[in-house]
């Protein structure tokens, strides 16, 4: 099944749903989403991939693991995302996206898997902070 993501065009079902929390907390701290383009680049039928491109035509390339729990799928996603995010913000606002609310200047928290749940926690003493999309 496809759905439509921020009606930005048909991306599969199992992107969709990956990218759903992770799109949630970039809205929560006001980024703007990425175009979002159904793009099978990887070539792979064992992954499903899309492209963000951003405001000035700059695009990466995302993908997730058909095979990989749902939360696994997040959290791929989200690493992912996040590098866009954080190429995104560079020398227009604090690159640490999502900032560590511990280390709010220091760095962002980094995607971690804990108890079947996708989590961002903080990368210097790898506390849980929040679920992927509950920023």
């Amino acid at each position: 099944m496809l759905v439509c993501l921020l009606h930005a065009g048909v991306v599969d079902e199992l992107l969709s749903e990956a990218m759903a929390p992770v799109l949630r907390d970039l809205g929560s701290a006001g980024i703007a989403a990425p175009r979002i383009e159904d793009r099978d680049w990887t070539d792979s039928p064992e992954s499903v991939s899309a492209m963000l491109w951003s405001p000035d035509g700059s695009g990466t390339g995302v993908y997730v693991a058909r095979s990989a729990p749902e939360f696994e799928r997040v959290a791929m996603i989200a690493d992912q995302v996040q590098v866009w995010a954080i190429e995104e913000l560079w020398g227009q606002a604090p690159t640490n996206w999502p900032p560590c609310p511990y280390h709010p200047d220091s760095h962002p928290m980094k995607v971690s898997t804990r108890a079947a749940v996708a989590v961002w926690t903080c990368p210097a003493d790898e506390t849980s902070i929040a679920p992927i999309g509950a920023l």
